[in-house]
């Protein structure tokens, strides 16, 4: 699959979004509701922002990696704990 440059992307959606443009009235009006959900989008943003919910998402990412890392690791020494008894327990049956 091929990656599109960014201003081909940005250029798909202005066609796209045409429709919008055509609309009746001033985009900056507060009887634009593409104007108010535009508003609300921004100060969810803001709020998210300004909770550092971002942060705690990357920390708790963090965490989880580092779980995950952890598992991997006591894994690995078990399967290798269980290959020398069963190493062993063939050499005695030998």
């Amino acid at each position: 699959m091929t990656k599109l440059p960014s201003p081909v992307l940005a250029l798909a959606a202005m066609a796209a979004a045409t429709p919008a443009f055509a609309a009746s009235g001033p985009f900056f009006s507060l009887h634009n509701t593409n104007f108010i959900v535009l508003l609300a989008f921004i100060v969810f943003l803001a709020v998210l922002v300004y909770f550092k919910v971002p942060a705690m998402v990357a920390g708790m990412l963090d965490k989880r990696a580092a779980g995950i890392s952890a598992e991997l690791a006591e894994a690995r020494a078990l399967r290798e704990e269980a290959q020398t008894i069963l190493a062993s327990y063939e050499r005695k049956q030998k």
